[in-house]
């Protein structure tokens, strides 16, 4: 054979070598530990997290392999692959506090609050104490901030001009909201959400009575608001959680007349004091990438009843809460007819440790509620469609500040009663926007 075939055959020989898996020997088992131990003491997360999974493929899976990789996989924020790693890793040591910890933190991160709680009630109580004590310990709340609208000038730009006999309407100015509340752990598989709050609407009453008298007065209307849901983890992905809320309202009629006959028509000059309530629950299973809830609720509002059933759907489809989605379908029921809402929302992580928001729901919310009975709309006038958005500042693990801006498109109403002809009730569209600030802070 001439010197040329050689080279070729040994250019095949070495090129086959080159390209040739490598052997479940001693030597590959050891350039996989030596590698993925290099590249974890020079925290080359990308790479660690690709060479150390291609080793687990090879068959290379052992503790020390998944702590690394689920760790590069922490280090990367892809919190759904670094829970998978490091779950298998303390079925190779169930007592190892380290890989304890960040699975517990993978979970946190991600949004798996159930699944950290699962965790904590599987491990000892040493390793458990020794993690971060957020699940065990109150979590406090609060939410205020004011309201505008645009309702009077609305009204006046189109109140009903025609030849009429009597005209009566209800029309906001301001308002003013304060809510406090918390979650207290009850061991690992239990929970109980508490609030309290405090609304005032300023508003305004306007009745004419053509020839008669013309009358207008201010008036608040004050509700205290209770809220309680306790939560129970039937299993590490199922949670029911039934909701009550009492709403008590108090409002005094602002308008007096000398013409008794026109006292009797504008109502009693008195306080009124009456409750709504809701109450109901909502079931949730949790996934790694989404959650499935689904709940029903009757509410009772200004003596009229309502049902409501509502669907939502959270997903998380980068394993971390720097892109989510809530997907929201509501049917509200009353002995009249049926209306459905659906509301759309997706957050994300904007930069280092704020997150932002932007929501919409399409469909009436008057007679609604949200999030589990958290939030009530015992309003008369209906909400049309509702756009916002939200900024979340995370300082640490423990305290959250927030910042919210809706605008709800409303529709008013004046009572109206045409000369020798029925009453009639005419619509028109008016705007209230709202501001508010929030803190969560997890005691520690």
């Amino acid at each position: 054979m001439n010197k040329a075939g050689i080279a070729v055959l040994l250019l095949i020989f070495f090129l086959s070598v080159m390209h040739s898996p490598l052997k479940a020997s001693g030597d590959a088992e050891t350039n996989y530990e030596a590698l993925t131990l290099r590249l974890y003491y020079e925290q080359k997360w990308d790479s660690l997290l690709v060479v150390g999974e291609e080793a687990i493929e090879q068959g290379y899976d052992y503790y020390y392999m998944r702590v690394r990789v689920g760790e590069a996989a922490f280090y990367k924020q892809r919190y759904v692959r670094a829970a998978r790693h490091l779950e298998k890793a303390l079925q190779f040591n169930t007592t190892d506090e380290y890989a304890s910890g960040l699975l517990y933190k993978s979970y946190r991160y991600s949004n798996r609050t159930e699944d950290a709680r699962w965790l904590l009630r599987k491990l000892s109580p040493e390793v458990a104490g020794s993690l971060d004590q957020a699940v065990k310990k109150p979590l406090l709340y609060m939410e205020t901030g004011p309201a505008f609208t645009n309702h009077v000038e609305q009204f006046e730009k189109n109140r009903q001009s025609g030849p009429g006999t009597y005209s009566e309407a209800y029309l906001n100015r301001n308002s003013q909201y304060l809510l406090t509340g918390a979650y207290f752990p009850v061991g690992y598989r239990m929970g109980v959400n508490a609030a309290f709050g405090v609304m005032n609407f300023n508003k305004n009453r306007r009745v004419d009575i053509t020839f008669v008298d013309s009358l207008s007065g201010d008036y608040s209307v004050f509700q205290v608001e209770a809220y309680i849901s306790p939560s129970f983890n039937i299993t590490q992905r199922i949670k029911i959680s039934p909701a009550f809320r009492l709403v008590n309202v108090s409002v005094m009629n602002p308008l007096t007349s000398d013409d008794s006959l026109v006292q009797m028509i504008i109502g009693p000059s008195k306080e009124l004091n009456y409750n709504d309530y809701a109450y109901g629950g909502e079931v949730s299973y949790s996934a790694p990438l989404w959650a499935l809830s689904g709940g029903v609720w009757s509410m009772m509002i200004d003596s009229l009843e309502y049902v409501q059933a509502t669907g939502s759907l959270f997903c998380k489809p980068l394993g971390n809460l720097n892109l989510y989605s809530l997907t929201t379908v509501t049917l509200k029921s009353t002995q009249i007819n049926n209306d459905y809402i659906v509301y759309q929302m997706i957050g994300g992580k904007i930069y280092h440790k704020l997150w932002g928001e932007a929501f919409m729901s399409w469909g009436d919310l008057s007679g609604t509620a949200e999030h589990n009975l958290q939030i009530i709309y015992n309003s008369f006038d209906k909400v049309t469609t509702r756009i916002g958005s939200r900024l979340i500042l995370s300082v640490n693990d423990y305290l959250s500040l927030s910042l919210r801006y809706q605008v709800f498109f409303r529709e008013g109403t004046e009572l109206f009663f045409p000369v020798d002809e029925t009453g009639q009730i005419f619509s028109y569209n008016y705007i209230n926007q709202s501001i508010t600030g929030g803190i969560k802070w997890n005691l520690h």
